[in-house]
């Protein structure tokens, strides 16, 4: 649970972009990696205090930003397997929004202790593949060993980069989701899993370590 907390911590370390510029030109998978890094520590530091003390704050940024940079679609799809092919398009659209909204709610919270992390690129001349784009890098929290962390991108049909995995210590955030709610699906069913998350969204469930 503590790699899931990091891997989301760094997911929006990732997806942190510049508020409302237009992209001139479709940017590289580590240009993204760079410079939303480089971005979103300069928040975090410059804004620690509001980020500690205004939840909606943090929750406006993240909900507003993540969008146009993480493929939830990819995501989702990856996470439930078997079980996508099976399910209603409306299934499909209930799980993204609380998948979605789970993120917001489990990690924006935390946003303030990524403070001071230093990030470093490391070259990867066999990164791509296809339409699938690894960046690796070390990351290093204070008081905390290294890292290793990668970040799994997917080329849209417009041709932008988007990322859908992160590999922390060879711990994908999508193998790990797929492999628990699996479970829970196939104990319950898909319906009762997207019905728990949504209630403990809105706090109407105690979480538990299941997510």
């Amino acid at each position: 649970m503590k790699k899931l907390l990091i891997s989301g911590l760094l997911m929006q370390l990732l997806i942190f972009s510049l508020s409302g510029a237009a992209l001139a030109e479709i940017r590289s998978p580590e240009t993204i990696v760079e410079q939303t890094s480089t971005q979103l520590l300069n928040i975090i530091n410059t804004e620690s205090d509001r980020i500690r003390e205004d939840a909606e704050f943090v929750d406006s940024i993240v909900n507003d930003i993540i969008l146009p940079i993480i493929d939830l679609q990819s995501m989702a799809k990856l996470i439930l397997g078997k079980h996508w092919k099976g399910a209603s398009e409306q299934q499909r659209s209930d799980f993204i929004n609380e998948f979605k909204n789970m993120l917001i709610r489990t990690y924006a919270k935390s946003v303030a202790d990524f403070g001071h992390a230093e990030i470093v690129i490391i070259p990867n001349p066999e990164g791509q593949k296809g339409k699938f784009y690894r960046v690796k890098t070390q990351v290093t929290l204070s008081g905390n060993p290294p890292l290793n962390v990668d970040y799994v991108f997917r080329q849209q049909p417009d041709m932008e980069w988007k990322a859908f995995d992160l590999v922390v210590d060879g711990l994908s955030m999508i193998k790990n989701f797929r492999s628990s709610f699996s479970q829970e699906i196939e104990e319950t069913s898909l319906d009762a899993l997207i019905d728990r998350i949504k209630n403990i969204n809105t706090g109407e469930e105690v979480a538990t370590g299941k997510v």
